[in-house]
């Protein structure tokens, strides 16, 4: 009996929740992660849901999505009031 080797379609059609899955743990790290490094995983997180759902739509992409748009918001607020501080620091305002 020979085995057949496993082919590069079968492999990827296994795979096909990977962007979802990494878009929903990215949009969880950017949450945890608030600051300029939030705001960069919350972007990377958001595009790797939007790809999940157009190609093969799941609950975990659109759960990302949220995270990683609650991320960005966050993120921002942070970073501004990071910048509002050394601002204030430097006696420019």
């Amino acid at each position: 009996m020979v085995k057949k080797k496993k082919g590069v379609e079968e492999v990827l059609s296994k795979t096909k929740e990977g962007l979802g899955i990494s878009g929903f743990t990215l949009g969880v790290l950017s949450i945890v992660m608030a600051g300029s490094l939030g705001v960069l995983l919350a972007i990377v997180g958001f595009t790797f849901c939007m790809i999940q759902q157009k190609k093969s739509p799941m609950r975990l992409a659109k759960a990302g999505i949220i995270l990683n748009i609650i991320g960005f918001v966050l993120g921002a607020i942070f970073f501004a009031i990071y910048l509002i501080n050394i601002i204030r620091q430097l006696g420019v305002v």
